[in-house]
């Protein structure tokens, strides 16, 4: 009993665990120390994004030669795919991957991209020397080339639309909402996170925007890249003091096992205040656990425990004889 108080005293009460698996040391991991390195993460990613994205018209047209009407079509394109890739990340994230590793794979992923973009502008695309302002677009590219431009705008895209859904509930992660003080600090991370992007997204259309619409694309560019493998690194120093919550099965699965629990226990009076309802223990698993609500009633139907299911608890697996709470108050 008194290692359980002690432990509980120590560890954190939402859930949370270690890069091991373990349940998280509270003074040993997150808080500030980790949400500052997400925060300038942050700012740093967004930097290297719009020091791409606010200028792409004029790339388009100035150095790849398309009129205006072509180039703002094939940006909004590019953007639009942008949120496309945070569905997909977003979905890795909660069924498969994690938040910090689906942050770090699609980072990867965005650094490359602005790397190639930068190389490829250098290197391939700026013909003649000099090209690339008002009066001076370049010549005609290549079919290797276009290719080699989309390829690496588009891996920009699927690494910072991957990325960008999860880093803000990361950065959340680090605090314990269970406890009074860190509670309130995750509340200030939003505002702070907040702050972070929009003084990324200024200095990139302040600063970075000028050099590129005077013609210097490369430096824009290696800005861009630089900005994004800084916030890279930094996001990977952090790596020893995260605190991680576990992925679970697809939500969809979840959303419908749920609502076919509900509805085999049809007949059950919800309204009964003594009903025997099934949690799981979720505090030291990397799970988060949501408090019982009185909404939605009828729900309560698919975390109500039957005879049936104590019966079939010795038989089947425990999570398999009953939803949980938790997962009914996620529906």
């Amino acid at each position: 009993m008194d290692q359980k108080v002690r432990q509980f005293e120590v560890c954190t009460q939402d859930g949370s665990v270690d890069r091991h698996g373990n349940p998280a040391i509270r003074a040993n991991t997150g808080k500030w120390l980790t949400a500052i390195l997400i925060l300038v993460n942050q700012g740093l990613a967004t930097l290297a994004f719009f020091g791409v994205g606010v200028n792409l018209v004029l790339f388009l047209t100035r150095v790849m030669g398309q009129d205006n009407a072509e180039a703002a079509n094939n940006v909004s394109k590019w953007t639009g795919t942008v949120y496309i890739f945070s569905l997909l990340g977003a979905f890795l994230s909660d069924s498969y991957w994690g938040r910090y590793k689906t942050c770090a794979i699609f980072q990867a992923s965005f650094v490359a991209g602005l790397m190639m973009l930068s190389l490829s502008t250098g290197a391939l695309l700026l013909e003649p020397s000099g090209c690339g302002v008002e009066d001076s677009p370049c010549k005609p590219h290549s079919t290797f080339k276009t290719v080699l431009f989309y390829l690496s705008v588009y891996l920009i895209a699927l690494g910072y639309g991957g990325y960008q859904p999860n880093i803000a509930t990361f950065g959340a992660d680090q605090f314990d909402a269970e406890d009074s003080v860190e509670g309130h600090s995750k509340i200030a991370f939003f505002s702070y996170f907040y702050l972070a992007l929009n003084l990324g997204s200024l200095f990139s259309n302040t600063v970075l925007g000028y050099f590129e619409d005077q013609g210097e694309w490369p430096l824009g560019f290696w800005a861009s890249a630089g900005s994004a493998f800084a916030g890279l690194v930094l996001f990977l120093i952090g790596t020893p003091k995260y605190r991680h919550f576990t992925p679970r099965e697809s939500p969809w699965s979840r959303f419908c096992q749920v609502l076919v629990a509900a509805t085999r226990k049809a007949k059950i009076d919800v309204h009964h205040e003594e009903l025997n309802l099934y949690d799981s223990e979720t505090q030291y698993t990397g799970d988060k656990k949501i408090l019982h609500t009185k909404g939605f009633r009828f729900l309560d139907r698919a975390a109500i425990v039957t005879p049936d299911d104590e019966a079939e608890k010795y038989i089947k697996s425990e999570a398999s004889f009953s939803e949980s709470v938790t997962e009914e108050e996620e529906v």
